[in-house]
């Protein structure tokens, strides 16, 4: 677990020195000849691309496999060749300046297409807020020049404190089937690289209401977010995210005007232009209140992108919507003998009751669904400022999936997604990192599973309850220590201290040279600051176990906790 010289880049330098002709390193076989090295990779060098292709690792980074052809990326070589920070910290590319490189690492001014480009573009941010009033500044991990740890990162994790809900209530869950509905809390971006490895390609709905990017902010995950940090978090799981999508499924992405233009070229790169289908706008009718005093058009909608995995050959069942009441007033005339009220349409007769009942098929602006600005005391609203109605989600799903199909939220907020999913017989997975949001979600879910839900679909289908979830997280790696500081007296804080400054769990952004001559300063502190000066240090950006590290014993992973996994990942013994 502990980095090594054995990582990624010292392997790459290793590998530079085996050259035949001794071309990259001067002759003190210490300097590395950067340009040298650089000029032959821009010229194809069959000997320099023949030593890059007997590492496997080396392979895996710098080469694409088209048809069983390996390409060699030149460019992303050139770049890890040329930064600064190759032979020492690799933590980021660009850490203050402006990204120019798409996702496929090529020069945006080499290419015709719109790529928005922003700091921080390359790298992978994690987004570690699990209380709604922690702020922090995020670590950026670089794609491409800290690869060691975005592959540490990014790797399926250990799972704890499992769970299932049935209607006979919580018991334990000692196993993850195939067809179990799922709530993973933790940081949603690890979840996501984990449940990547069981659901590839597998899920045929992905619905987000991320959290905005406002200054006021409903940006919970971590409001100190600007522009260009929010893009990347979002851009970081959006990548994951086309991985699991089916290739004849969906994503609908909600968001307001403050970032959906610029949301619009991210997923435009992403998925593809020509998987774009529409931008929905529903019309969420808030025409009173603050709103209303702005000397301006008052805003009152959302917008919902929806994009496909594939432009064509996508799920997709029509809805019907209501027509409106301007239309349905033309129905001004009574039929003699039956009472139906009918309009004369080009000499046809139409009728009200069957306007009425068939409705019209739903087009892209949705005015039928009413938000709970308008209706503050529905029977299905739960203390979450942001949630969205059970029959916006409802209309969703219906049309982008089947009974028995697979949908992922990884913005699980208080579950309405479950909780539509499961009454119309869907397979979800939630994930969420908030821990109040997680306790509205489960106690959501559990009422809908024991017949309790008062939603509006609930009413509508007459649910008398059934089924099933299984609730886990993702296992804390330096959990162990958070629980120690927390009980230990004032003798184990300090020999604490010493254990932590020297364990791979501190937070590299701390100068360790300087920690380790403070040591006197920190036995002066208070018990409590100790405690707050210590839970500090550990870094939070590295919470979570690796499925490959289970079987260490430091790690105390459980019998339990590790079948859990085993079946999680389809690797039952």
């Amino acid at each position: 677990m502990i980095k090594t010289k054995e990582g990624f880049y010292f392997e790459l330098l290793d590998l530079l020195k085996k050259d035949p002709e001794q071309r990259f390193y001067a002759d003190n076989g210490k300097d590395l000849l950067r340009n040298k090295i650089y000029e032959c990779a821009m010229k194809m060098d069959k000997e320099l691309i023949k030593l890059l292709l007997s590492n496997d690792k080396i392979k895996e980074k710098f080469f694409t496999d088209i048809d069983g052809t390996l390409v060699f990326d030149k460019t992303a070589f050139g770049w890890a060749i040329n930064n600064k920070a190759f032979l020492q910290d690799s933590y980021t590319r660009f850490k203050n300046t402006i990204g120019l490189i798409d996702s496929r690492e090529q020069f945006i001014l080499s290419k015709n297409d719109v790529v928005l480009s922003f700091p921080y573009k390359d790298c992978v941010l994690e987004g570690g807020q699990t209380k709604e009033d922690q702020k922090r500044e995020e670590i950026f991990y670089n794609e491409l020049l800290a690869p060691d740890d975005v592959d540490r990162l990014l790797a399926p994790k250990v799972f704890t404190s499992m769970k299932k809900y049935t209607k006979d209530g919580e018991g334990t869950a000692t196993k993850c089937t195939n067809t179990d509905n799922l709530i993973i809390q933790g940081n949603n971006l690890l979840a996501l690289s984990s449940i990547l490895k069981r659901c590839e390609n597998k899920i045929k709905l992905i619905y987000l209401d991320p959290p905005y990017n406002t200054t006021n902010d409903s940006f919970r995950y971590n409001d100190s977010f600007n522009h260009s940090t929010w893009l990347t978090f979002m851009k970081n799981r959006l990548e994951l995210a086309r991985k699991l999508l089916a290739d004849d499924g969906s994503i609908y992405v909600q968001l307001d005007y403050n970032e959906v233009h610029y949301f619009k070229i991210l997923m435009d790169e992403i998925f593809g232009e020509e998987c774009f289908q529409r931008e929905i706008i529903w019309d969420t009718q808030v025409l009173s209140g603050y709103k209303t005093m702005v000397n301006n058009w008052v805003r009152g909608h959302d917008s919902i992108l929806f994009y496909t995995k594939n432009s064509k050959g996508f799920i997709f069942n029509k809805q019907k919507m209501p027509h409106r009441k301007e239309y349905l007033d033309r129905f001004d005339k009574v039929e003699e003998g039956t009472g139906r009220r009918y309009f004369d349409g080009r000499g046809e007769k139409r009728y009200l009751d069957d306007a009425i009942s068939n409705g019209k098929p739903c087009g892209d602006v949705w005015y039928d669904i009413m938000s709970f600005q308008q209706i503050p005391t529905a029977k299905e609203r739960v203390d979450f400022s942001t949630q969205k109605p059970e029959a916006l989600l409802q209309r969703i799903i219906q049309a982008a999936t089947n009974e028995g199909d697979l949908i992922l939220d990884f913005f699980g907020g208080s579950g309405t997604t479950g909780v539509v999913a499961h009454k119309l017989n869907r397979q979800y997975i939630l994930c969420e990192q908030i821990n109040s949001q997680v306790d509205i979600m489960i106690e959501r879910l559990s009422n809908v599973v024991k017949g309790y839900d008062k939603g509006s679909l609930a009413e509508s289908m007459q649910w008398q309850g059934g089924g099933s979830f299984v609730y886990c997280e993702l296992k804390e790696l330096n959990h162990k220590y958070i629980d120690e500081i927390q009980v230990a007296d004032d003798n184990k804080l300090n020999a604490l201290y010493k254990e932590i400054t020297e364990s791979e769990f501190i937070s590299y952004k701390v100068d360790i040279n300087k920690l380790k001559e403070s040591e006197q300063d920190f036995k002066e502190l208070s018990i409590d600051d100790k405690r707050y000066f210590l839970i500090q240090l550990l870094d939070k950006n590295l919470l979570y176990v690796n499925y490959c590290d289970m079987e260490d014993e430091d790690l105390a992973v459980t019998e339990e906790e590790k079948a859990f996994a085993k079946s999680f990942y389809g690797e039952e013994v």
